[in-house]
């Protein structure tokens, strides 16, 4: 029994709709305060609206909150 296109599809969305919101997650908690202060967003807010709207709060935040969070982060060259 094959996968056809329509089923691999599925299953990408499906897998795509698990592994956005932990990497969203885990990303939003690993940024250092000073950088979610300096965009004036809150990092426990951010995870927790991440937590309860799972894929739609991952989209949220790689969307409008993380290009600012990458845009704050100090670049150091050694």
């Amino acid at each position: 029994m094959g996968f056809g296109p329509a089923e691999l599809l599925i299953i990408l969305v499906i897998l795509g709709g698990m592994i956005l919101p932990i990497w969203g997650i885990v990303d939003a908690a690993i940024r250092p305060d000073p950088v979610w202060a300096a965009t004036g967003q809150n990092k426990v807010v951010w995870v927790i609206i991440q937590i309860f709207l799972w894929t739609l709060g991952a989209v949220i935040y790689f969307i409008a909150i993380r290009p600012k969070l990458v845009a704050a982060t100090p670049r150091t060259y050694p």
